[in-house]
C-alpha cells in the first residue's frame, strides 16, 4: 500500500480499507502509513480538544499503541479516518478524567466529562489579501464561539473534517437522530448568530464549506 496524502482516501476508499485489513494483520508497515496519512487531521483536532501540544502528540503515539497491541480485537470493516478520531477522542477524554485538578477548570458536557472544544480559526485563514473576506472569516470565528462546545465540535466534525452524520454519531457516542439534532440546533444558531453581525444568513454555510478553520 501506498498512501502519500488524503486525497487519495476520497479517491479509493477501497485501498485504504485494505491498509486497513493488512495492519490488522500485522502489517506494521501499512499500519504506519496510515497514521501518517492522518496525523496532521488528528494532532488539530486534538489541539481543538486540549491546547497542550506535549499532550495531544502523546496521546495520538498512544492510541497509535494501543490499537496496534489489541488489532486482533478489532473489526476488518470500519471508516479509517472517523475510526482514529473516535480513538484519540476517548483516549484524551480517559487522560483528562485521570488528573482531578483539571476537571474542575475543564468543566463538564451533559453527564459525562468532556472538555471545551475550541473551533477557533487557522492562522492561514487570516493570510488573505482581501479585507473583506478577512473580516467575513472573522465574522464566522465570532459566531462559532458563541456555540456550544458540543456544537462546536459537530461543525467542526461534519464540516471542516467532512465526516457523514454516522461517522460524527459514533465519534461523538451520540444516537445518529441526537446527532442530526445537535447539528441543526448548532447550524440554526450559527445562521441567527450571523445574520445578527453581517444581515445575511447564507454567508456562513458557504464559509463554512470553505473549511476556514
Amino acid at each position: 500500500m501506498n498512501i502519500s496524502n488524503e486525497s487519495t482516501y476520497h479517491a479509493d476508499n477501497g485501498q485504504l480499507l485494505s491498509g486497513w485489513q493488512k495492519f490488522l494483520d500485522g502489517d506494521s508497515e501499512a499500519f504506519g502509513q496510515l497514521v501518517a496519512l492522518y496525523y496532521a487531521p488528528l494532532f488539530q483536532y486534538g489541539m481543538k480538544i486540549h491546547p497542550d501540544k506535549d499532550f495531544v502528540e502523546d496521546c495520538i503515539q498512544e492510541m497509535a499503541t494501543t490499537l496496534w497491541t489489541k488489532r486482533s480485537n478489532l473489526s476488518r470493516e470500519v471508516h479509517v479516518k472517523s475510526y482514529f478520531f473516535k480513538s484519540l477522542r476517548h483516549k484524551m477524554l480517559r487522560e483528562l478524567q485521570n488528573h482531578k485538578t483539571q476537571q474542575k477548570r475543564l468543566g463538564l458536557w451533559i453527564q459525562d466529562y468532556q472538555p471545551p472544544f475550541n473551533a477557533e480559526l487557522s492562522v492561514e485563514s487570516f493570510i488573505i489579501d482581501d479585507d473583506g473576506e478577512r473580516e467575513r472569516k472573522q465574522q464566522l470565528h465570532n459566531c462559532l464561539q458563541q456555540l456550544s462546545h458540543r456544537q462546536q465540535e459537530i461543525i467542526y466534525l461534519r464540516y471542516f473534517q467532512n465526516l457523514e452524520h454516522e461517522q460524527v454519531a459514533a465519534i461523538m457516542k451520540l444516537t445518529k437522530e441526537a446527532a442530526y439534532n445537535l447539528l441543526s440546533m448548532a447550524l440554526k444558531r450559527l445562521r441567527n448568530q450571523w445574520e445578527l453581525l453581517s444581515g445575511a444568513v447564507s454567508g456562513c454555510i458557504i464559509l463554512l464549506q470553505g473549511n476556514y478553520f
